[in-house]
């Protein structure tokens, strides 16, 4: 990473441009051009002068960086229309051009070479903003706390920076509780943008506070070419080669991009990326690019129902709103299966974890784990961890991981000492107080069970597929998967009441109009790039059924 690409300096030609698109005033020096936390603001271009970047500490205010003549202001927030992280001041008397979000979306759809610049610029500054914690949004929580892990773990897969306190740790946690009139058991508590406290908050309110949303209108009378229920590498795909096309698009994400895959800490066999890239920063830049063609995304906000009795088809939100669309893609993917443990859900977030990202790794910093499955999320966990923890067990009930593993995986595992390897075993019981202390395996080929000292458990067991809110409407396989194309039968189509003499096409439900890719589709390859593969030619069938 360079300054050149971190604050790239416009030449005069491309000046000359980026004007077309917005306008030119002149600023006098102390004139403030963003505030920061404002909610509509637009990219700033300094023709002429200097421009001074600042933050609110809790000593006042900071000075982050100048742009000098030539450099332009924003990050991924201007992108999406999320509220603005930093104050842009001007230093000195200064000539300006402003763009207006609108207009930039237009610019880097129009300008190859432009784009280039400002969405590299955009996607470095936003990496070093979540490597500082430079962040409009403080977490004061407990390493115990599964909600606060849950929070932590919200805005970091959405690429929020975000501040923590660990009120287990800090000298002055029960001063801070006494400032703020909080209880222990109301834990955490979200200082959002130093403006609004919440307690305890759900991942829409923490949304709602950070301007997630606030550049979507959804208006029910408004008729979408495409609604895409799901963020994972499907619905991603799909978001990206219909806004691409020129259609109108709206994702709806209940947490946040990526999916199961942008948990993984090293994706290796993904086409393009020989030297592996993060599930996350994957998931990150095809959002960002998804956003840049004009998609519009929803996040935090679930499908609670697929009302399907009269064209158009409506997808309901969250039980008050409905979103009408000439065509929907269903990209919902799978819940992660839990073990057949009673006391399980006991130690969620407090030992027993489902992603294992840096803030888990921290969590069991130098401790051993145990990982419970056989599949590619268990493979790279394991190797991603090894190098976090004292050791890493991994338990798969099969003979051999080998079955469900990718062959590259496999051989980094057997070649790693700090990765044991148990097959034919399973976990039947956990031990703990407020936190898991002791974990019970048994192995299934001579039925003798073992007690690990284990304080973290990692259970990567597969998943089911995430159909409840369908309510219905659609044919789904013995599994609770959804039939696509050739796999729904004469009396499957018989059945939904099929209505055209066409056959469904590739990725068509039993319902016409409506799609479905990635994991929640019935014989997917669960495999990244099958996802994105099937996302980009869902919306080919799209345009056969909006040309119709």
């Amino acid at each position: 990473m360079t300054d050149e690409h971190l604050f790239p300096t416009l030449t005069a030609t491309q000046l000359a441009r980026i004007a077309t698109h917005g306008k030119t005033r002149t600023v006098a020096a102390g004139d403030v051009l963003v505030e920061e936390g404002q909610s509509d603001f637009p990219l700033i271009v300094v023709a002429d002068g200097e421009l001074d970047v600042l933050r609110t500490t809790c000593d006042g205010e900071e000075l982050v960086t100048k742009h000098h003549k030539g450099q332009f202001s924003g990050e991924l927030n201007l992108l999406t229309g999320r509220r603005g992280l930093a104050t842009i001041r001007a230093a000195a008397a200064s000539e300006v051009i402003e763009v207006p979000r609108d207009a930039l979306l237009a610019l880097v759809q129009t300008d190859a070479e432009l784009s280039e610049i400002v969405m590299r610029a955009f996607i470095l500054r936003r990496a070093i903003l979540l490597e500082r914690n430079f962040s409009d949004v403080l977490i004061l929580g407990s390493a115990f706390s599964p909600r606060t892990l849950a929070i932590r773990e919200f805005l970091a897969r959405n690429a929020h920076p975000s501040t923590y306190i660990d009120l287990d740790e800090d000298a002055s946690a029960q001063e801070i509780l006494d400032h703020f009139h909080v209880s222990a058991d109301q834990i955490p508590l979200v200082i959002c943008r130093r403006t609004t406290i919440l307690r305890d908050p759900t991942n829409a309110e923490l949304a709602d506070c950070l301007g997630f949303n606030q550049s979507i209108d959804v208006d029910e009378r408004h008729l979408r070419d495409v609604v895409i229920i799901g963020a994972g590498p499907a619905g991603l795909g799909a978001a990206v080669y219909a806004a691409s096309e020129g259609l109108d698009v709206l994702v709806v994400e209940s947490n946040a991009p990526g999916g199961q895959a942008g948990s993984s800490m090293r994706i290796e066999n993904y086409l393009g990326f020989p030297s592996g890239i993060t599930g996350q920063e994957l998931a990150t830049r095809a959002f960002t690019q998804a956003e840049k063609f004009g998609a519009q995304m929803i996040i935090a906000r679930s499908a609670t129902r697929l009302h399907c009795d009269q064209r158009p088809y409506t997808v309901e939100i969250d039980a008050n709103t409905r979103i009408a669309a000439r065509t929907i893609i269903i990209a919902t993917g799978a819940e992660y299966r839990g073990l057949p443990i009673r006391n399980l859900s006991n130690f969620a977030g407090a030992g027993v974890y489902y992603l294992a990202t840096p803030m888990e790794a921290q969590l069991c910093k130098d401790e051993p784990v145990i990982i419970v499955g056989g599949g590619n999320s268990a493979g790279q966990a394991a190797v991603y961890l090894a190098d976090k923890t004292d050791r890493v067990l991994m338990l798969v009930r099969s003979g051999a991981l080998a079955e469900t593993m990718s062959r590259y995986l496999v051989r980094r595992i057997e070649s790693n000492p700090a990765i044991e390897v148990r097959t034919n075993s399973e976990v039947v019981a956990l031990e703990g107080d407020h936190h898991l202390e002791r974990v019970q395996c048994r192995s299934n080929s001579d039925s003798t069970e073992t007690t690990e000292n284990v304080r973290h458990l990692f259970v990567m067991t597969g998943a089911l597929p995430a159909t409840k809110w369908l309510d219905g409407c659609l044919s789904l396989d013995d599994h609770g998967f959804i039939k696509t194309g050739p796999d729904l039968t004469r009396e499957d189509l018989d059945a939904m009441q099929w209505p055209l003499a066409r056959p469904p096409y590739l990725l068509e439900t039993s319902l016409p109009s409506v799609f479905a890719v990635g994991d929640v589709r019935g014989g997917n390859i669960k495999r990244v790039a099958s996802a994105v593969g099937e996302g980009s030619i869902a919306v080919a069938f799209v345009h056969q059924v909006l040309q119709q």
